[in-house]
């Protein structure tokens, strides 16, 4: 019964560890600013510059 516990300790920990660990790693790259833009800030970047027009319709990949 000990060795159960010592177990279900250990799962619980490494569970937690796994998600807060993530959790944390995520904060991260977000405060550095290292995520990918998203569609939307590609599509306003490339409207910015010239290359995108608003009214053109739909893309092929969207």
């Amino acid at each position: 019964m000990r060795r159960f516990g010592a177990i279900l300790a250990f799962l619980i920990g490494a569970v937690v560890g796994l998600v807060g660990g993530a959790a944390l790693l995520a904060y991260a790259y977000q405060v550095a600013g290292l995520y990918p833009p998203d569609d939307a800030t590609i599509k306003f970047i490339a409207q910015e510059r010239g290359w995108f027009e608003a009214n053109a319709g739909e893309t092929p990949a969207s």
